[in-house]
């Protein structure tokens, strides 16, 4: 009896060292996840993105003002993702929106491990028109981490009376300004898009049109391609403004200024991104 008794007390020392060494495990894990999101945040707070002029929306996964309070948790459905520019932030001007649902949820755990915005293929977050206008020269930012690359919309125009849309194939990007355009395949082709992080920064610019990805300094397919001139009124993430051709996994930034960025421009945009995400971005 005192062996069988000496047995059980062993077992419940046991039991109590074990729950303690999961709950530091826990807490620790908690301790690195906050640190990244800090981290994060300061990166964001230090970013050359607002110094830029041209810049009309700024959206971004680890800000506090990113998102409703409520809302900025592993698996919550989203209903609004504000930009973050400075002369948006108070009046939330430029909000993206939608009915909260399944199709775009809040991923703590996201690309680089900092929060994310996770689509599951079945609808967009949306603005109808950006508060400053049209514009009919942009450069855009995009960080993502497609789960499937068919034919897929990451951004479209809100308007139904204009197309100015990105998409992404297996290999290659997409630009729709009135003309559907790709970028080649032969010279710098994009390769292995599923699954992967990447930086992209697309210029829609008529016949000067371009993509740089994970790349500062060269044109994605090695050449500009003319895909028209249609203006960005307001934009749809996640789809295009008909809700077809949905995109498929993780979004963490998309930056858009009214006019071609210069060289130095982009590198600095993209540097701040590649530091931030972890990704390797050439030309820097």
């Amino acid at each position: 009896m005192k062996k069988s008794a000496f047995s059980l007390l062993e077992l419940s020392v046991s039991l109590v060292v074990v729950s303690l060494l999961m709950a530091m495990v826990s807490q620790g894990i908690k301790i690195v996840a906050s640190s990244r999101l800090t981290t994060a945040r300061s990166l964001t707070s230090k970013s050359p993105v607002p110094n830029i002029s041209g810049l009309i929306a700024w959206y971004e996964t680890s800000s506090v003002d990113s998102f409703k309070t409520n809302e900025a948790f592993d698996g919550k459905q989203i209903s609004a993702w504000y930009d973050i520019s400075p002369n948006s932030i108070p009046a939330k001007k430029n909000a993206l929106t939608r009915a909260a649902s399944a199709a775009v949820t809040y991923e703590s755990d996201g690309i680089n491990k900092i929060p994310s915005l996770l689509f599951n293929g079945t609808n967009k977050i949306e603005l109808a028109n950006f508060y400053q206008g049209s514009t009919s020269q942009n450069t855009i930012f995009i960080v993502a981490n497609p789960s499937t690359v068919t034919a897929t919309t990451i951004l479209d125009s809100s308007s139904s009376g204009s197309s100015s849309s990105i998409g992404q194939n297996s290999n290659s990007f997409s630009m729709n300004l009135g003309s559907l355009v790709s970028t080649g395949t032969v010279t710098n082709p994009i390769v292995n898009l599923a699954k992967v992080s990447y930086i992209a920064a697309v210029y829609f610019n008529g016949s000067n049109s371009k993509v740089y990805f994970n790349s500062s300094s060269i044109i994605a397919g090695g050449s500009t391609i003319n895909p028209g001139t249609s203006p960005l009124t307001g934009v749809s993430i996640g789809a295009n403004r008909s809700n077809a051709s949905n995109y498929s996994g993780l979004i963490s930034e998309i930056i858009i200024y009214n006019r071609p960025l210069q060289n130095q421009e982009r590198k600095d945009v993209m540097g701040y991104l590649s530091k931030k995400y972890g990704i390797l971005v050439t030309g820097l």
